[in-house]
């Protein structure tokens, strides 16, 4: 069985995009890949939510690059670190 996703791998994923060491295509894929891997159970409704975010973190927006900004995935890492 693997090993529980932790929020500390969230917060890790959100800041190799940040500072350019991943991009949010692959980083979209792996939340993906996560839901589709039967061997974990993702209990944490924190991680869960935020891994759900991540699987849209690609997605383009009509008035900028993407929907969620820089600065959204700031907040993200925020919002983790306070629950």
């Amino acid at each position: 069985m693997s090993t529980q996703l932790q929020r500390i791998d969230i917060i890790h994923k959100i800041s190799d995009i940040l500072a350019g060491n991943a991009k949010r295509d692959d980083v979209s894929e792996w939340a993906f890949n996560i839901f589709d891997d039967d061997s974990l159970r993702l209990e944490d409704p924190v991680v869960l939510k935020y891994l759900k975010l991540l699987g849209a973190v690609d997605l383009p927006s009509s008035d900028r690059d993407f929907l969620y900004t820089d600065d959204d995935l700031r907040h993200w890492i925020t919002e983790i670190e306070s629950q």
